[in-house]
């Protein structure tokens, strides 16, 4: 006969339900036993991270969220998916170089100049390259017209295989860029994400905008890249987003050792930055990171954030 349950079980079986009932959860019997698992580790990681916090030893908190049942291996598997561009070089022409003009603000936040976009979901579908390219197009026709757009992720995620993106299994800042200079977006509202890869349903006479053209930026170089945010607007940075701290992410400026820049996987928007931050818009939900944005620690390319920084030129 199976052992009674004692009272740590069953507080801990209460707060398994609410968070089944808060992230609209719902596993078959096999796999339950293991998400809950994966859960419970989580949950002990929170736990213990956020008691270092409150003793001074880190300055950002963790916190449960939608990914909290799943292991380190589901997350990578399923959350970060950006992939290598089939086209290795660049021509130097792509490259820009900076000039650090003594005018650059020492703090920048495009949100406060009003381009503030909802709260994205990528869900399960390996798309961030998909978003990090939509919104920072969008940042783009904010800034040259004042307008919020919501242009198509799926719109992306269906038909960039031509450039060599991989649908939900991943893509390339390059490969979209490469995309979306020739083929143009259309509008969300048009084309609307569904968190899976169906057919490309792209029609020329729907796209609303096209790009001229894109730069990168110097590779490994922060004062480029704080340039680039205040002159140019909103860019896309590639990221190491590896760390389990960065999966359960919460609050306050993060900087995890742990966050190093030799690999990135995971695309983000840098929409602006502090004296000691650089803010991020993330795809993950409300429930990730600061309503979905993050604070990552600047000075020292943490997580690769200067590896490879791009934007698009309308």
């Amino acid at each position: 006969t199976p052992k009674p349950r004692g009272e740590h079980d069953l507080i801990l079986d209460s707060i398994w339900d609410d968070f089944k009932d808060n992230f609209n959860k719902t596993y078959s019997r096999r796999s339950e036993p293991l998400r809950r698992l994966a859960w419970e580790e989580n949950l002990l990681k929170v736990h213990l991270h956020n008691e270092e916090a409150a003793r001074g030893q880190h300055n950002y908190t963790l916190r449960e969220n939608h990914m909290a049942d799943m292991t380190v291996s589901d997350y990578l598997r399923e959350m970060v998916k950006l992939v290598r561009s089939r086209r290795r070089r660049c021509d130097d022409s792509d490259i820009l170089m900076m000039a650090s003009p003594d005018s650059i603000p020492d703090e920048v936040d495009w949100r406060k100049k009003g381009f503030i976009t909802p709260p994205m979901n990528q869900k399960n579908c390996g798309a961030c390259y998909a978003f990090s390219i939509s919104t920072m197009v969008e940042a783009q026709v904010y800034k040259t017209t004042g307008q919020l757009v919501h242009l198509s992720e799926q719109q992306i995620v269906d038909c960039s295989y031509e450039t060599g993106n991989l649908g939900c299994q991943g893509g390339s800042v390059k490969n979209t860029m490469r995309y979306v200079k020739k083929n143009g977006l259309m509008l969300d509202n048009v084309y609307p994400y569904t968190n899976k890869q169906t057919i490309c349903k792209y029609r020329a006479t729907s796209k609303i905008i096209t790009i001229s053209d894109w730069r990168l930026l110097p590779p490994h170089d922060e004062e480029a890249l704080k340039v680039a945010v205040a002159q140019i607007g909103p860019v896309v940075v590639s990221i190491n987003a590896s760390p389990h701290t960065f999966m359960l992410y919460h609050n306050g400026v993060y900087h995890d050792k742990d966050c190093t820049s030799d690999k990135v996987n995971h695309a983000m928007l840098l929409v602006g930055y502090t004296k000691e931050s650089w803010i991020l818009k993330n795809w993950w939900s409300e429930h990730w990171g600061v309503n979905g944005y993050m604070y990552l620690s600047r000075g020292k390319n943490l997580c690769g954030v200067a590896n490879f920084a791009a934007y698009a030129i309308l």
